[in-house]
């Protein structure tokens, strides 16, 4: 870590106390700011993040749902300025295939907000078939307060996130840019940590998110703008400090490896799998020509390589921030962000994937302000497919240039999509579809599991 990076995560500590205490000083007691957010859960426990509005001693009761006659506590946590008044509290010990109902205590007394947040274990059999619906999408811009932006604005069509939490997914996949970094954020250098911190606590404790933050269960990945600069890559000065502030405002079950950091992970969901990529920490500049160059790195492509190989789910879904199967618009143009600018690193994970086989992987991405499938023909197995997924509240790309959709699945309006997997074990079925801010279907498209081995 570089004494910058060092020295930014410093005074992040130093700094968040003076900036969250002070607005609160007259003030009794703390309130509920943000969430509760679970995050993924296992077969037996879940972590469940929240944030408050000043230092308090919070809790959770939870029960099997129908059951409020078995009531459990957690251990109490102390929330406190120096991780932002942030809080993960873990829940340990349940039962599997569960759906759990909880609420939040604050310094003893419950919060109210209505209809309570439930979740669902994951099945005691690793591997063993669901009914699931992930919810998915990319790119929320939140304007600087008073939020009175007109519905054309950069960032609007705040209902959507209502839209997502009326289908009630069992998960909601953030696909990158879930918030914006603006470029003052970063600048004077020794007050970027605290400037940083303010974007996610204002993004987090925004009204209109916290229905959906209550629904189901949370996990992300980031691309460019949750963690730097537009188009940012390996070389941002102040990329740890942005890795602190991910993990403290996620519930994602880890940050990549022991000695390899990085927000990448897998997320078991019975037999749905989700592995999630960095695209940002490790990634070279899109427009080098120099060789060699690496969207992912080799540490983080030697543990993808690993997971999916060891994996014995029937969906895999690969989900990075830049696409990754689409093709340039043509040779003299890079066509944006994405795998297609680093074509040796792609084409070597194509073939390796082919030559071992690996049966049921499909692709996820956010990034480029409209949605559309991408399918990759192979010989002798069966086609790639990744589905592009946004916006959710920026603007919609104002002359977007996919490269060979499939047709009938290009969206060029604010939305969001899903993953639905259902059927019994030898008829496993996904469905994928795309939803307008206001909630009607846009398209949708079947997937059986058979579709995605190799014959």
């Amino acid at each position: 870590m570089s004494d910058l990076e060092s020295g930014c995560q410093w005074l992040l500590r130093l700094a968040l106390p003076m900036l969250l205490v002070a607005p609160r000083l007259g003030i009794a007691a703390a309130t509920l700011a943000g969430g509760p957010m679970a995050g993924p859960a296992t077969a037996s426990g879940i972590d469940v993040w929240l944030m408050t509005d000043g230092p308090a001693r919070v809790q959770l009761e939870y029960w099997p749902q129908g059951r409020p006659n078995v009531v459990q506590r957690s251990a109490p946590v102390a929330v406190r300025p120096m991780r932002g008044n942030t809080a993960l509290i873990g829940l340990e010990h349940l039962q599997p295939a569960t759906r759990y109902v909880y609420r939040v205590l604050l310094d003893g007394a419950p919060v109210e907000f209505g209809e309570l947040p439930v979740f669902t274990t994951a099945p005691a059999h690793p591997a063993a078939p669901r009914e699931l619906v992930i919810a998915t999408g990319s790119c929320s811009y939140l304007p600087d307060p008073p939020y009175d932006a007109p519905q054309g604005a950069f960032g609007a069509g705040f209902e959507i996130f209502d839209a997502i939490a009326k289908r009630r997914p069992d998960v909601m996949l953030w696909l990158g840019d879930s918030i914006y970094y603006r470029d003052e954020d970063f600048a004077p250098t020794h007050q970027a940590a605290t400037h940083m911190h303010r974007r996610w606590a204002t993004t987090r404790s925004f009204g209109p998110l916290q229905r959906l933050l209550r629904t189901g269960e949370h996990v992300a990945i980031w691309d460019d703008h949750d963690y730097g600069p537009n188009n940012s890559n390996r070389n941002f000065a102040l990329k740890a400090t942005a890795l602190t502030l991910f993990k403290d405002y996620w519930a994602n079950p880890s940050y990549g490896q022991p000695g390899v950091a990085g927000t990448f992970t897998r997320v078991p969901l019975g037999d749905v799998e989700l592995f999630l990529l960095d695209d940002r920490y490790y990634r070279d500049d899109d427009a080098s020509a120099a060789p060699g160059r690496t969207m992912l790195g080799a540490a983080q492509l030697t543990w993808l390589k690993a997971a999916l190989r060891d994996s014995r789910a029937t969906f895999k879904l690969v989900a990075n921030g830049s696409r990754l199967l689409t093709d340039r618009p043509s040779p003299e143009s890079n066509g944006g962000e994405g795998w297609h600018n680093f074509p040796q690193e792609r084409e070597a994970f194509l073939q390796w994937l082919a030559a071992e086989r690996i049966d049921g992987v499909f692709f996820l991405s956010g990034d480029i302000h409209y949605t559309h499938l991408t399918q990759r023909e192979r010989p002798g197995t069966y086609p790639l497919t990744e589905l592009t997924c946004s916006p959710l509240t920026s603007r919609v790309h104002p002359r977007p240039f996919p490269v060979s959709p499939v047709p009938g699945t290009l969206v060029t309006q604010r939305n969001f999509c899903t993953l639905e997997f259902s059927g019994q074990t030898a008829e496993r079925k996904l469905r994928v579809a795309a939803w307008s801010a206001e909630g009607a279907r846009l398209w949708q498209k079947d997937f059986p599991a058979d579709r995605l081995r190799t014959p």
